[in-house]
This record gives C-alpha cells, sequence and structure tokens, in this order.
C-alpha cells in the first residue's frame, strides 16, 4: 500500500478494484477487525476514500479494546476516560481534537518574540527579553531561568530533551543542560546568514543557510568540534547519532526530473562514507528552483528514522511540496499537498511547526486561522482560530483590514500581528502578544501547569 495515492492512480484503475469501498461500513468493520494496528494505519494511506473509512469511529471502536490491552490500559483507567479521542490521538489522525485546552496569560507565561518559541517532549521555552530564556516543563510545573551567556542579541533558540541551544546574531552559540542548569559549553562561528542548528543527542550539527559552505558539528560530551563539506542547494539531512551516521541531500530543481546527490558521512569526523545520484519523482509536475519558498527557522525536523521539510511555491499558492526521507528504507520522496485556499508563501513566515512525520501546523494571518498540511491524504485543511477572551491585542490585530489570502502581507506588519505554532502531536500551542494558549491531544497526559488558566472562548471568533 505504501505512499499509493488515488489521484495519482491511472485512470483505467482508480475505482475499478476497490472493492472495499464499495462494500458496507458494517463489513468492512467485520474485516478490519482482524488486521493488525498497523495493517490499519497503512490503509489509511492507501487513498482519501480509505482514510476516511479506516479513520472513522466504528473502525476505531473495533480495535478499541485490543489496543488498550495491548498498552496494558484498562477500561478504568485514565486514558480511556475518553477513549475514542485517545485511539484517534494514538494513530495519529490530525483531525482528534484537543481533550483540554488551558491558557497562559501574559503574566505568566513565557513571554517572547517571533522567532523564539521552541518546544520538546514537554519542555517550552520562550525569550522574554535578550537576558534570559525561560523554560517550562509541563509535567511538573517548574519554571526554570537560563541567561544569555552570548555576549549578544539572540537569534534564535533551539531545544530538546536534553540541551539548550542560544544562538545570537554575532556568531555566538552557547548550550545549556536543561535538567542541571548546566552551562556546557560555547562556541564563536562567523556566518553571512545564521544558520540552522539541530540537536541529535549530544551532537549539535550547525547547516549553513548560504551555498558552498561547510556543515559543522559540535560534540556537546567530548567539546570537539570539525567542518565539512561544500553543500549547494542542500534541502534536507538526516543525523543519526546512535548509528553516527549524518546523511546530505543537495538537490538540483532546474533538471527534470530533479537530480538529488545523496551523501552519508560519519558523524564525528565527517568522512564521506558513500555517495550516489538519483532523480526524484514529481508525480508528474514540474518545478523549478526559483520557484520554491522555505522558511529558515523551523524547516527541519527529525522523528526517529524519518526527516522531513516542506517548501511553499511561489507560483502555485495551493501548493505545498512535503519532502520526507525514511532512513530505515533509505527513501527521499516528496509529496503534494493541495488547499482549498491559496495561501501565500509569506503569510506564516517562519511561523508553522511539524508535530508528526505527516503533519505540520502553520499560522495562516490573512484567513485568521491554522492550517494543517497533511502529507498522508496530500490535502491542506484550514481552521478557524478560536480566540481566548483575555487574547484582546490578537483580536484586534485579527480584526484589522487584510489583504487577500493571494496576496503577502509586508513582514513588518506579520512581525507584529503573526502567531507561533509550536510543540508536537501530543501537545500544541499557539503563542500570541496576550499568551499561549496550550492544546493537549493525548488524553493519557495530566499536565501539570500551575499559572495555566481554563480556557474560554471568545463568541466572536472561530
Amino acid at each position: 500500500m505504501g505512499n499509493y495515492c488515488e489521484e495519482h492512480a491511472p485512470v483505467a484503475d482508480r475505482g475499478k478494484h476497490d472493492i472495499v469501498s464499495s462494500l458496507p461500513l458494517e463489513l468492512v468493520v467485520h474485516v478490519v477487525v482482524y488486521l493488525d494496528n498497523i495493517d490499519i494505519i497503512r490503509g489509511q494511506r492507501v487513498s482519501k476514500r480509505w482514510h476516511s473509512i479506516f479513520s472513522s469511529d466504528a473502525i476505531l471502536k473495533s480495535i478499541l479494546p485490543r489496543t488498550l490491552a495491548a498498552l496494558g490500559l484498562e477500561t478504568t483507567n485514565a486514558a480511556s476516560a475518553n477513549p475514542m479521542s485517545y485511539i484517534r490521538w494514538l494513530l495519529g489522525l490530525e483531525l482528534a481534537r484537543p481533550v483540554k485546552k488551558v491558557f497562559l496569560p501574559l503574566s505568566t507565561a513565557p513571554r517572547h518574540s517571533n522567532q523564539t518559541v521552541c518546544y520538546s517532549r514537554r519542555l517550552c521555552c520562550a525569550m522574554p527579553d535578550d537576558e534570559n530564556v525561560v523554560m517550562l516543563d509541563l509535567e511538573n510545573g517548574k519554571k526554570s531561568i537560563f541567561p544569555n551567556d552570548t555576549g549578544g542579541s539572540l537569534n534564535r533558540i533551539q531545544l530538546s530533551d536534553r540541551y539548550l541551544l542560544m544562538i545570537s546574531e554575532g556568531g555566538a552559540i552557547v548550550a545549556w543542560n536543561v535538567h542541571t542548569a548546566q552551562k556546557v559549553g560555547s562556541r564563536e562561528l562567523s556566518w553571512s546568514i545564521v544558520p540552522v542548528a539541530t540537536i541529535a543527542e549530544d551532537k549539535v550539527i550547525i547547516v549553513p543557510v548560504d551555498d558552498e559552505r561547510p556543515i559543522s558539528v559540535w560534540d556537546l560530551h567530548s567539546n570537539q568540534f570539525h567542518e565539512f563539506g561544500s553543500f549547494h542547494d542542500l534541502c534536507l539531512w538526516h543525523a543519526d547519532a546512535g548509528e553516527n551516521l549524518l546523511i546530505t541531500f543537495e538537490i538540483n530543481w532546474n533538471m527534470y526530473p530533479p537530480e538529488v546527490q545523496q551523501t552519508k558521512w560519519t558523524l564525528t569526523g565527517g568522512e564521506q562514507l558513500h555517495q550516489k545520484h538519483f532523480r526524484l519523482s514529481l508525480e508528474g509536475r514540474r518545478v523549478s528552483r526559483k520557484d520554491l519558498r522555505q522558511t529558515f527557522n523551523d524547516w527541519y525536523h527529525t522523528y526517529g528514522k524519518k526527516s522531513v521539510t516542506q517548501f511553499f511555491l511561489g507560483s502555485d499558492l495551493r501548493t505545498t511540496v512535503n519532502l520526507r526521507y525514511d532512513h530505515s528504507a533509505d527513501q527521499l520522496s516528496l509529496r503534494w499537498l493541495l488547499s482549498s485556499v491559496p495561501i501565500a508563501d509569506t503569510t506564516s513566515w517562519g511561523r508553522y511547526t511539524s508535530v508528526a512525520p505527516h503533519i505540520v501546523y502553520r499560522w495562516v494571518q490573512q484567513l485568521r486561522g491554522i492550517a494543517i498540511y497533511n502529507a498522508t491524504t496530500g490535502t491542506t485543511t484550514v481552521r478557524p482560530y478560536q480566540l481566548d477572551i483575555r487574547e484582546v491585542n490578537s483580536r484586534n490585530l485579527m480584526g484589522a483590514e487584510l489583504p487577500p489570502p493571494s496576496h503577502s502581507p509586508r513582514l513588518g506588519y506579520l512581525a507584529r500581528s503573526s502567531l507561533k505554532c509550536f510543540g508536537d502531536r501530543e501537545v500544541i500551542g499557539v503563542a500570541s502578544k496576550d499568551g499561549i494558549q496550550l492544546w493537549f491531544f493525548n488524553p493519557d497526559f495530566k499536565p501539570n501547569v500551575p499559572d495555566a488558566e481554563p480556557f474560554l472562548a471568545m463568541e466572536d471568533s472561530g
């Protein structure tokens, strides 16, 4: 089944052999109950029609008892207080509603600027000013403060479940251990554009935004630092600290189909192990390098053996490109995501978060909502954003006259008005000038956020 999608099937094959879609749902449920959960997830990826069938409540109810039993849960457990929401969350269905929403007012929330909110495994970090970074642990309610030791203005922060990185405008990177609150080390680098820094266990991978620059790897355990390579059109990379591997993908988009240079390096030492060239399938479409847009703040995410990134198209505001590498299969794939409404490429510049290998949440200012990109179904859905009654500044900004969605607003306006999405499949946060909305999707997670207040919807929004 894999990533097959019915809109790309040969015309003669569409619906011709799709017996499942023609059967009554009751009969499909009777058959599906004998499938493993992984097969049900695969069934959701066959086509849009199969996705709706295999994601229906009837199907999920049929597998609920065995799923809870496999997890060691009983019907009396907290996890099954809302069992359908739990199963929908467990299977990664992005349309599952939050089981709980709270609001952190500006007076108690970690205040932030537009580019300085990050999240990792129940830890939320924000920068209230140039002096400190505040971290909130959603599991135990603890707040920690980390001073800015970069010697300059912070450009961005990066967080893992073990380390916090502070990156300054002037070229300094400082690493902190978030569990001990101890400074691990610092580095002074030089760059024309602030690079992207990601963390793989105790390795920091520093990737240049501009071309013909090397990748740098900083080992926080040994404090060793080395550079290697010179990269052009580096679009994606995958780091696996356990295998001591870094895999890079340079793509020549001006060829058809695009030519990919895939290179494997040792993560420690930067030794080139293997290189190969191949063509990337565009599923019958064409695209040029000038047409691709990519944000440099949240453009790369890794989930175990998979790494993903996303591009926007300047010429087609209804289409987004999802690029994914599966290390377990050593396969790079591309998916087209279609939206029913146009979304300008700069309308949410730098304000999206990838919450799963196939799901991206993105704030869309001109539509006053959040776009949910689903690479499994190849669709984009825009949901209206429901304001809390305390988000007065956001209400005034969202109520202002906006250009149509097909026109990009001024970046200065976006800096004043846009909201910031962050989080993962368990917790999604939306940060505004008034505070932070936190949406909890996992019914089995009981957050401890002492300063949080119950969410109170504003009647005239969303």
